[in-house]
């Protein structure tokens, strides 16, 4: 039988030492400690996907040093066969929820395997969102949820609190994201007469925080695919005015790969 094991960060194992699991959310899933929560997160995942059999969580290298919330999904033979990223306990901005998380390590796997591939996936194996957040999922959250599952990222809740379905149009997520902000979108607008979608910055320059710089991307990614799903083309003209960071260009390079730029 297929067996498996999950490889995540020493930082994240610390992180998840320093825990106060003495919180009723904790307790009511019967985790005491940080094993019985590792326990329960391989119960999750093999419960998403039987094929996968996660036998054991341990602490390695991830081959990513920047960020602590990746980890690697590695076979008996010790070849890497998913990604995972956890979003983990503690107070996270709205802006930073997932976004952080798990679109820095996304940009790149982009950048490193998939920028020149066939495909127009942003990644080149299965994508894990483990969302340990005991936060309340407002809003804002579940709209970067759908966002991130809209572009094929598998999402499991310890919580197993209310998921979200997919985007299919542009038009619908237009409509989210102005809920979220007072009627404005400062992503992108729609011109449907010439059924064309331009592209913005936000309401920042993404010139230095990189917490800004990931929202972007976090924003954009399901944007710019639902545009060329539903057969709009793409004004970048704007975001390309900024593309003075790994991460902006990371956005462009993958509309123009969509596109044939």
């Amino acid at each position: 039988m297929r067996v498996s094991k999950i490889i995540i960060s020493d930082k994240l194992i610390e992180k998840l030492n320093g825990i106060d699991y003495s919180i009723q959310s904790w307790n009511d899933l019967g985790i005491n400690n940080q094993t019985d929560l590792l326990e329960h997160v391989k119960r999750l995942v093999n419960s998403y996907n039987k094929k996968i059999n996660i036998v054991t969580i341990d602490a390695g290298d991830t081959n990513d040093s920047r960020n602590m919330h990746t980890a690697l999904v590695s076979n008996q033979f010790n070849k890497s066969i998913a990604y995972v990223f956890f979003i983990s306990p503690g107070s996270i901005a709205r802006n930073m929820f997932l976004s952080q998380q798990v679109f820095s390590g996304l940009q790149n796997i982009f950048n490193n395997y998939c920028i020149y591939s066939s495909s127009n996936d942003v990644f080149n194996k299965p994508v894990y969102i483990i969302n340990l957040n005991d936060d309340n999922t407002q809003d804002s959250k579940l709209v970067t949820i759908r966002g991130a599952k809209t572009i094929g990222l598998h999402y499991i809740d310890l919580f197993l609190r209310e998921s979200t379905n997919v985007y299919t149009g542009i038009e619908e997520y237009d409509a989210d994201l102005k809920s979220l902000a007072s009627g404005r979108n400062n992503w992108f607008t729609i011109d449907n007469v010439n059924r064309v979608i331009k592209f913005q910055t936000g309401s920042n320059d993404l010139q230095n925080a990189t917490s800004e710089r990931y929202e972007f991307l976090a924003r954009q990614i399901p944007a710019v695919a639902l545009s060329c799903n539903n057969k709009y083309g793409i004004d970048i003209s704007l975001v390309e005015q900024n593309a003075n960071s790994e991460t902006v260009n990371s956005f462009l390079n993958y509309a123009k790969k969509l596109y044939n730029l």
